[in-house]
């Protein structure tokens, strides 16, 4: 059946109930506080439920959760698909960590059987007003639903505050072999939309498999000035299927889909049990939980992209021009500050560095609570590095970079620049930033990605800076960059000499490039090309120190002659070409 949006401003005025004045919503140039959760398993999913294994487990962290959004004062706090214990939401309604007037809390519950509800409903009778669309299906029609619960405060018609839970189904059941959801699950219909007061900015939900079951009119409304939230408990999160609904906002204008996107995940490397007897599933994921946010409000500046990286969320640039923030996968809490997606106000006020992170909390087990993470988390780029004495050679300068970015702008100037502007090593025009609809990542710091071909892509490229490391210790060097011999060279990035990728006490600067073994010719004269004229355009004194090697099938190292390179000879006579003599 037809996916209905129904505004939830109409649906209010049924129960005497005034629509909320919601922070996030306001179209003004003070940014929001959001808290995203996003757990570890194990699951479990049978005929009877699906959600946490341990549920009071799931409970403490859910509750600890919701303790720290209403003491905090954010005013956006989500959970995934399937995580949040009943039992954590009814002591929300009825206690005092529920949501302060003007916040929003979007919490992905576990399955709710329809008798479930309908004593969710009595049991928070005296406390705040439940609402949900009625289920009209027959009773052998699947055993639960797939429900989000929205929860906010209001007032009602003599201007009491009220306290309100909206529970939103999912639509459509998820694909998998043996069509378990589809046996088990009982669909909504309707996908409720929030919109502030002045009419600028909305907030739907859609819940993972809801993706499968949206047409265009729906995703246009659905992205139109808008935040839309997509919760999953999701193995596979970046199939086709189910970021198509991206691909179709992303194709269209972007002055119609000025839109953030917020996918929450599930961890990475879950497990699922279907009974208590019988050994998990494993289901080596990903998580992809992921920011998305259009071309003109989210920051490419290193400050900027730094301080989120340091916390987990780190930078790529989708071939639609969209900016894609990735979550670290492990279990965490990520507290953000999110300016708006309309700002009604003069522009000189407004915010357009994108969603910053401003803490990420993983969970003590000691303390049984959620605690600010000193560190930085691991990405997978110092074991890769430091897995073998020889390949870390090349890296040595590299190794304890804090910014990522000049890590990978040193992989990018060593492995060649190919079409390459004056610009190239900001965020968004970095190479191994750029990410397709496939929404891939293979930028050689994060080791996230799952996918073999960007794992292979990512160490061919690591490969190429190894050997690069060894050739300038131990080939014989051209006249342009000779001075680099003799050891002391090392590889690295600078933003006072962004052009260049070795340096060593005491002399210039240079670019060298190692193309690997048995390029095409065009290759590696495309490659020196690009590489002489972006030193010749930056016109300093390093200005001609390039070198382009590669390896032929006999194993030999070659240097590319760069017919345009050309320097004083050392005795003052006339210009020599440095490669290839007079």
């Amino acid at each position: 059946m037809p996916v209905l949006i129904r505004d939830v401003n109409e649906l209010l005025t049924e129960f005497r109930l005034q629509p909320p004045d919601l922070s996030l919503l306001q179209a003004t140039h003070q940014s929001y506080r959001a808290l995203l959760l996003q757990p570890s398993g194990p699951i479990y999913a049978d005929t009877q439920r699906i959600g946490p294994k341990d549920l009071g487990e799931a409970a403490d962290r859910a509750n600890k959760f919701l303790e720290a959004a209403r003491a905090r004062g954010d005013q956006l706090a989500v959970t995934p698909e399937y995580f949040l214990p009943i039992a954590s939401l009814l002591k929300a309604a009825k206690g005092e960590n529920f949501p302060a007037l003007g916040a929003l809390w979007v919490l992905g519950c576990e399955s709710m059987t329809p008798a479930k509800l309908a004593q969710f409903k009595q049991d928070c009778a005296e406390h705040c007003q439940v609402i949900f669309e009625l289920d009209g299906a027959p009773g052998v029609q699947g055993n639960y639903f797939d429900p989000v619960a929205y929860c906010f405060v209001t007032r009602d018609a003599e201007q009491n505050l009220k306290r309100v839970i909206i529970i939103q189904f999912k639509t459509a059941p998820s694909r998998d072999d043996h069509g378990f959801e589809n046996k088990q699950l009982r669909c909504g219909q309707t996908i409720y939309r929030f919109e502030g007061h002045d009419k600028l900015i909305k907030l739907s939900t859609i819940i993972c498999s809801d993706a499968l079951n949206l047409d265009a009119a729906v995703i246009r409304k659905l992205s139109d000035r808008a935040i839309l939230i997509h919760i999953q408990l999701n193995p596979k999160p970046k199939h086709d299927d189910y970021r198509r609904y991206r691909t179709d906002v992303f194709s269209r204008s972007a002055l119609m889909t000025n839109c953030d996107i917020i996918c929450l995940n599930w961890a990475q490397d879950m497990e699922q049990y279907e009974a208590e007897d019988k050994k998990p599933s494993e289901w080596s994921n990903e998580s992809g939980s992921a920011w998305y946010l259009p071309d003109d409000r989210c920051s490419v500046k290193d400050n900027e992209v730094l301080g989120n990286e340091a916390k987990g969320l780190y930078y790529t640039r989708h071939e639609k021009k969209r900016h894609v923030l990735h979550f670290h996968y492990d279990e965490a809490v990520f507290a953000l500050t999110v300016p708006k997606v309309v700002q009604d106000g003069l522009a000189v006020h407004d915010v357009k560095v994108g969603p910053l992170v401003d803490a990420r909390f993983i969970w003590d087990t000691d303390t049984r609570k959620w605690i600010e993470a000193a560190e930085c988390p691991e990405t997978g780029w110092s074991v890769i590095i430091n897995a073998d004495p020889e390949f870390a050679a090349g890296f040595e300068k590299l190794k304890d970079v804090q910014n990522r970015l000049h890590i990978e702008r040193a992989i990018s100037l060593s492995c060649g620049p190919h079409k390459i502007g004056e610009h190239w090593h900001r965020a968004d025009k970095l190479d191994v930033c750029q990410i397709l609809e496939s929404e891939i990542v293979e930028r050689a710091t994060l080791q996230l990605d799952r996918n073999a071909g960007a794992a292979e892509n990512r160490q061919r490229r690591l490969g190429k800076v190894a050997a690069l490391g060894n050739i300038l210790l131990n080939e014989q060097l051209p006249q342009p960059i000779k001075d680099l011999s003799g050891g002391g060279a090392s590889i690295s990035w600078s933003p006072h000499s962004p052009n260049t990728n070795v340096t060593k006490e005491g002399v210039r600067p240079a670019l060298v490039a190692y193309l690997g073994e048995s390029p095409t010719p065009d290759v590696v004269k495309n490659i020196s090309d690009a590489a002489f004229e972006l030193l010749r355009k930056e016109d300093k004194a390093h200005k001609n120190r390039v070198a382009v090697c590669y390896r032929t099938a006999a194993g030999k190292i070659m240097f590319a002659d760069i017919k345009a390179q050309t320097d004083i000879a050392f005795d003052g006579s006339s210009m020599t070409s440095i490669t290839g003599g007079e």
